[in-house]
């Protein structure tokens, strides 16, 4: 692993998650259930990251699972005006077979929701068919308590953007 993922999950982003187990620090070693990692354009998501205190106060990564990335074919917001103000991330694309299982996470750096759909196998007995599989999603934002302005939302990598009153 390379060690840019260390300064990612420690300094960049706060990890959310639906059903997101809280991080666990027990005998020198913190473990995350989820992380998206930035860099420049690229998103990647990981699961299970286990990073090793070292002497220096600093954490290395000690193993993590890239999760492939869902392709995506369409984004839109929808702002929907009820008190308190409720956004969500409509998310459109294609898996590669019916037997794969989606999971999304959510987190947000200042303006900006970075939101990753990744794709883990179904672990079946059977075949499973190749043919492309459609999907769409319907994600929810933690706006409450948001000022008013513009917000860009990052799915994958591709953005969208919406204004909050």
């Amino acid at each position: 692993m390379r060690n840019w993922i260390i300064a990612l999950l420690v300094n960049v982003v706060e990890i959310v998650s639906v059903n997101a187990a809280p991080a666990l620090y027990s005998d020198n070693v913190l473990t995350i259930g989820d992380a998206i990692v930035l860099e420049g354009e690229t998103t990647r998501y990981y699961r299970d990251i286990r990073l090793a205190a070292t002497p220096n106060g600093e954490f290395k990564v000690i193993d993590a699972v890239e999760k492939s990335l869902a392709n995506i074919t369409e984004i839109s917001v929808a702002v929907i005006e009820t008190d308190p103000v409720q956004v969500e991330v409509g998310v459109s694309g294609e898996m590669a077979n019916p037997c794969i299982d989606l999971q999304t996470a959510v987190t947000r750096k200042d303006n900006t929701f970075y939101v990753v759909v990744g794709e883990t196998p179904l672990q079946t007995l059977v075949a499973c068919a190749q043919v492309i599989q459609p999907f769409d999603l319907e994600i929810p934002l933690d706006v409450k308590g948001l000022p008013s302005g513009n917000y860009v939302v990052l799915v994958n990598g591709d953005s969208i953007d919406f204004d909050l009153d």
